[in-house]
């Protein structure tokens, strides 16, 4: 779970532990990330939507992500509302976290501007429930202190996994629909910065 204890702890134990410049806490860099999603209503009607604010680190192996129910955009307000009460409960739950396991070793050897292709398990919590997801995720070394992490290939999300097809049944009856797929593909390109 991504909070600001377990990101301190994280910043702690990897100065403390480790003389690797690498292995040290990186930073989600916020102003540039970008998460979307894309929904499919009626069986061909496609919408895309995103989430505007993301925050994360770096540490060691752990790479943490957190991700505010509440910047939940679909450009209409009352389906962000209708989709933060009954799909993700933000009230309970107000936002949705990811961790992910990558071994410094696998990247530490990137020049700059080289790339690296990885497939990986994402863990996600939704809602209050916990599914794991595969990821190919690329990475690139932008700069010394700079690395871009993004998608290779939409992830896929099932609503069963996570326990989101209530929350989907009622969106669809909510907005008299015949149908809203229940496997969302899931797009995002982070960059992590190491403070000089």
């Amino acid at each position: 779970m991504f909070n600001r204890i377990t990101l301190t702890t994280a910043i702690v134990a990897c100065t403390l532990f480790t003389s690797s410049a690498f292995a040290c806490a990186w930073t989600l860099e916020q102003q540039t990330a970008r998460l979307s999603f894309a929904s499919v209503k009626n069986d061909h009607i496609a919408e895309l939507h995103r989430f505007t604010e993301l925050s994360g680190a770096w540490a060691g192996s752990n790479v943490m992500i957190k991700i505010p129910v509440s910047s939940l955009d679909t450009l209409i307000p009352i389906r962000n509302e209708r989709m933060a009460e009954h799909l993700f409960k933000a009230a309970e739950y107000p936002s949705i976290e990811v961790n992910a396991s990558v071994h410094p070793s696998q990247i530490e050897a990137l020049k700059v501007g080289e790339s690296l292709m990885m497939d990986l398990v994402l863990t996600l919590e939704i809602a209050g429930q916990r599914g794991q997801v595969p990821a190919t995720v690329q990475i690139t070394k932008v700069t010394d202190t700079r690395l871009l992490a993004s998608t290779v290939y939409p992830i896929m999300i099932a609503s069963k996994t996570f326990g989101l097809t209530d929350g989907i049944e009622k969106l669809r009856e909510i907005a008299g629909l015949a149908s809203i797929d229940l496997v969302v593909p899931v797009t995002f390109s982070v960059a992590f910065i190491q403070p000089g």
